[in-house]
C-alpha cells in the first residue's frame, strides 16, 4: 500500500495556497511542515490569487460596496536530508489586514453621518521566514522544531472615521512538534504548537486623518496568538488517501491595541478564540496523476458585531487538486470556493451588513526532488 499512496502524500500541499479563510484574527497562511517529509532534497515554489467578493450596505442602503482587496500570494520552501536530520526553510504570507471600507462612503460624507463608512481601509501584510529541522528517532517518531520570524512588511497603515494608523515590527516565534508515523499504510500524525509571543519592537504612529503627518505614541502592542495545529493522513485503500486537520487559535490573548494620540482615537481589535476543522481524500489515477477534494469549516462569533474588522461569521470552504509528476518534478494546481456566513456590524449608529459574500482562489506550485 505504501508504494502506490506515498507518491501523493504530498500533492495536498496545494490546499495550503487556495485557503483564504483560517483560524480569526489576521492569519492568512500558516506554516507548513509538509514539504519536510519529501525523500532527500526538495524545493518548491507556489501562488495564488485570491478574490474576495465582500460587499456590504452601511447604514441600511441599498447600494453594495466592495469592503475587502484581493490578494496574492506566494510561498517558497526548501529543504535538505543530512543523515537523520531534515533541514528546511520556508517563505510565505502569515498574516493580511486588507480592506477597502473607507472607500465605500455613499456621496455627503462627511457632512451627512449616515452616509459614512465604519469600515477601515486596511493594507497590513505580515511576511514570515520559518527554518525547521526534523529529527527521526526511528522509523515512526520524528521530532519538529525551528524558529518562524513574522515581519510587517514596509509600514501597514489602517484608516478609520477616527483616525488614521501606521504600524511597524517584527518577532522570532519557537515551533515545537512531534510527529507519528507508519510508512507501511501511509498514515502520519503530526502536532504543531507556535506559542503566543508579544512583538516586543511593535511600534505604532498615528494622526488625524491620512493627509496629516503621523507622530509616534506610547503603549501600543501586538501579539502573536498561540496556535495549535494537528494534521493527519492514512492510506485506506491502495490509491487511495484520507487526510484532515484541526487548528486552534487563541486570538483573545493575541490582540492589537493603539492608545488615542495626535488627534486619533484609540483602536483595539476584538478577536475572539478560533478552531477551523479539514477533511479530505486523495486518490491516484496513474504513476503520474492523482487528485484531492477537501472541506473545511470555521465557526464563527455570531450573526452580530461591534468590530468592524469583522467580515463573516464563519466560513465553509470546499477545495479541489491535481498534481501531475514528471520525473523529479512535480506541477500541482487547485482551486477553492469559501461561502461565508452573514453578519451585521453595528456601534455608535454606524452599522455594516455583509450578506451572500464568497471567496474563491486558485493555485499553482511546483515542486523538484534533486
Amino acid at each position: 500500500m505504501n508504494k502506490n499512496i506515498r507518491v501523493y502524500v504530498f500533492s495536498i500541499i496545494i490546499m495550503l495556497f487556495a485557503q483564504s479563510a483560517n483560524s480569526g484574527g489576521w492569519e492568512a497562511s500558516t506554516a507548513d511542515t509538509s514539504f519536510l517529509y519529501n525523500q532527500g532534497n526538495y524545493a518548491e515554489i507556489g501562488s495564488a490569487q485570491i478574490t474576495y467578493d465582500i460587499t456590504a450596505n452601511i447604514q441600511g442602503q441599498t447600494s453594495q460596496k466592495k469592503m475587502a482587496k484581493n490578494q496574492t500570494r506566494t510561498a517558497i520552501a526548501a529543504k535538505f536530508q543530512y543523515g537523520g536530520f531534515d533541514f528546511g526553510i520556508a517563505s510565505y504570507m502569515s498574516g493580511a489586514i486588507q480592506l477597502d471600507g473607507q472607500a465605500a462612503h455613499a456621496t455627503g460624507c462627511p457632512g451627512t453621518p449616515a452616509n459614512c463608512s465604519a469600515v477601515p481601509s486596511a493594507d497590513v501584510t505580515l511576511n514570515s521566514l520559518a527554518l525547521l529541522s526534523r529529527y527521526k528517532f526511528n522509523n515512526s517518531i520524528s521530532l519538529i522544531g525551528g524558529i518562524n520570524r513574522y515581519a510587517i512588511a514596509g509600514t501597514g497603515t489602517v484608516t478609520s472615521l477616527t483616525g488614521h494608523y501606521e504600524v511597524t515590527g517584527d518577532q522570532i516565534v519557537p515551533i515545537v512538534g512531534l510527529a507519528y508515523e507508519m510508512r507501511d499504510i501511509a498514515m502520519r500524525v503530526e502536532l504543531v504548537i507556535e506559542p503566543n509571543t508579544n512583538i516586543s519592537n511593535f511600534t505604532a504612529k498615528t494622526s488625524a486623518n491620512s493627509s496629516t503627518t503621523t507622530a509616534a505614541v506610547t503603549g501600543e502592542s501586538m501579539k502573536i496568538p498561540q496556535t495549535t495545529t494537528l494534521n493527519f493522513q492514512s492510506g485506506v485503500a491502495s490509491n487511495t488517501l484520507i487526510y484532515g486537520t484541526i487548528r486552534q487559535g487563541s486570538w483573545t490573548d493575541a490582540q492589537i491595541s493603539i492608545p488615542a494620540g495626535n488627534s486619533a482615537a484609540a483602536i483595539t481589535s476584538a478577536f475572539s478564540n478560533k478552531t477551523s476543522y479539514s477533511v479530505g481524500v486523495a486518490q491516484k489515477f496513474s504513476e503520474q496523476l492523482s487528485t484531492t477534494f477537501s472541506y473545511k469549516t470555521e465557526a464563527g462569533s455570531g450573526s452580530t458585531s461591534t468590530d468592524f474588522f469583522t467580515l463573516s461569521d464563519g466560513s465553509q470552504t470546499y477545495s479541489v487538486g491535481a498534481r501531475y509528476a514528471m520525473g523529479n518534478m512535480m506541477l500541482s494546481a487547485g482551486y477553492s470556493y469559501t461561502v461565508l456566513g452573514d453578519v451585521t456590524v453595528s456601534a455608535g449608529g454606524a452599522s455594516a451588513t455583509y450578506a451572500n459574500n464568497t471567496i474563491s482562489a486558485f493555485g499553482a506550485k511546483v515542486g523538484i526532488t534533486f
